[in-house]
């Protein structure tokens, strides 16, 4: 018998009785991934905000907020500024997304252990930043 002669293995039924398993397996894994980095992008650029802040680059800072032309540089100082609500940001975490509807995310941080956390949504398309009703809500009763 030759190389060319040989008979091509075939799978054991044991490979073939789990396969199925497998994936189902490999499905469930796919799903959950996808939905886990679902808003991955939106908090990557709540992530790329704050830091920009924390560099004290606040020019650079405003134009990722992409601002309504309603609302000024000065008025993005009065709140994001050293002397805004947060002061200097030395630091933050993200806590979490969700998304709301197919454009918008809300995204969940905490600057400078700051309680209660901060909810800014994130456009999807533009990744423009605003603040979310629930925060502003907050903000005004205090």
């Amino acid at each position: 018998m030759t190389l060319l002669d040989a008979k091509v293995p075939q799978p054991s039924s044991m490979s073939r009785r789990y396969l199925p398993f497998v994936i189902a397996f490999l499905l469930v894994l796919g799903g959950f991934l996808c939905l886990e980095f679902r808003n991955y992008p939106e908090e990557r650029a709540v992530a790329r905000f704050l830091t920009t802040l924390q560099r004290g680059n606040y020019r650079e800072a405003y134009q990722l907020w992409q601002p309504s032309p309603s609302y000024t540089f000065a008025d993005f100082l009065g709140g994001w500024g050293e002397k805004g609500d947060y002061g200097k940001i030395r630091k933050f975490e993200i806590l979490g997304s969700e998304s709301k509807g197919s454009n918008t995310v809300i995204v969940t941080v905490r600057i400078n252990n700051v309680e209660p956390p901060l909810h800014l949504l994130v456009d999807r398309k533009t990744q423009g930043l605003a603040y979310s009703i629930v925060e502003s809500t907050r903000c005004n009763s205090s």
